[in-house]
């Protein structure tokens, strides 16, 4: 067959491949600067090659957006209630990609979002694995900024994540594992499973007692968003672990109001409820935060 119509051929198939045939190509390694230049600039800290600790560096989103892409229809967003998602086209970086991309070390296995409201979201590898979670630059081809002023939606941007296809993985009770889908991200953070949920990690018998582990799953996948242990988790809630812990020891039933309906107790609280939550449920993660309040873990 002549040369051309191989070209001819090789280059339809490409196009035909879509956004799977950019997640195949070679990754382009990101310089960061040490200095923010705009300020949609994305923060990098944390376990990424040529940056000191406690250092943050700077890209830029025209950087971001020279990187290969992917777009993808995606079916549902709760970031996005208010229009319907099915029909959003979201271009972005797959985030295993984007983190080879800004050169983290080999064992870094968890990346964190932090978003300007401090609200904090957290990709340990095997959730990367399994959702395959997009770091998005566009809607419908836009910047989101310039999207949402002529939709006159909210602006997610000028980052976000979202997933193509989100299927829960972990079920159990009455707890279903929720997307991890921050908007308006400034700052990606690479560290490891060990570091982050270390200091969270229940005391005492928790390798005994099944409830205990049901409550740290929920704990670390859902509460370390928005609350805090030392440096690990977000602040958004102003509310950290211990204050959890005491209420869940203390004052149990208004723990469990807090959990379903945050704004029955404190009418200002930024948290959403989780209303779906049975006895059962909440019973496992108030015996898992009461293990940091207890020499011997309730059972």
């Amino acid at each position: 067959m002549p040369p051309r119509k191989l070209a001819a051929i090789f280059f339809v198939l490409c196009a035909m491949a879509g956004p799977a045939a950019s997640q195949s190509q070679p990754v382009k390694k990101l310089t960061i600067a040490s200095t923010r230049h705009a300020d949609d600039d994305l923060e990098v800290t944390g376990m990424v090659a040529g940056l000191s600790a406690r250092a943050v560096g700077y890209v830029s989103y025209a950087k971001l957006v020279a990187l290969p892409q992917v777009t993808t229809t995606i079916p549902n967003d709760s970031n996005f209630a208010h229009q319907p998602s099915r029909g959003l086209r979201i271009t972005g970086i797959p985030l295993e990609q984007l983190a080879k991309a800004l050169g983290a070390l080999p064992e870094s296995d968890l990346i964190d979002a932090l978003c300007t409201d401090r609200y904090r979201s957290h990709y340990p590898a095997d959730y990367i694995a399994a959702h395959h979670p997009i770091f998005a630059l566009k809607i419908n081809g836009e910047r989101p900024a310039q999207w949402a002023a002529k939709t006159h939606e909210y602006d997610p941007g000028p980052y976000f994540i979202t997933h193509a296809n989100f299927i829960p993985r972990d079920k159990f009770l009455t707890y279903l594992e929720q997307p991890q889908i921050p908007d308006n991200i400034m700052r990606l953070n690479f560290s490891t499973v060990a570091a982050t949920y270390g200091p969270i990690t229940p005391r005492g018998d928790f390798p005994t007692n099944p409830l205990v582990a049901q409550g740290f799953l929920i704990a670390k996948q859902n509460c370390l968003r928005c609350h805090f242990l030392n440096d690990v988790g977000g602040t958004k809630s102003g509310r950290d672990w211990r204050s959890l812990a005491t209420w869940a020891r203390e004052q149990p039933q208004f723990f469990e109001r807090y959990v379903r309906d945050p704004q029955s107790v404190e009418p200002h609280a930024h948290m959403e409820g989780s209303p779906t939550y049975d006895g059962a449920t909440l019973n496992a993660l108030t015996a898992y935060f009461r293990t940091f309040t207890e020499e011997k873990p309730h059972k």
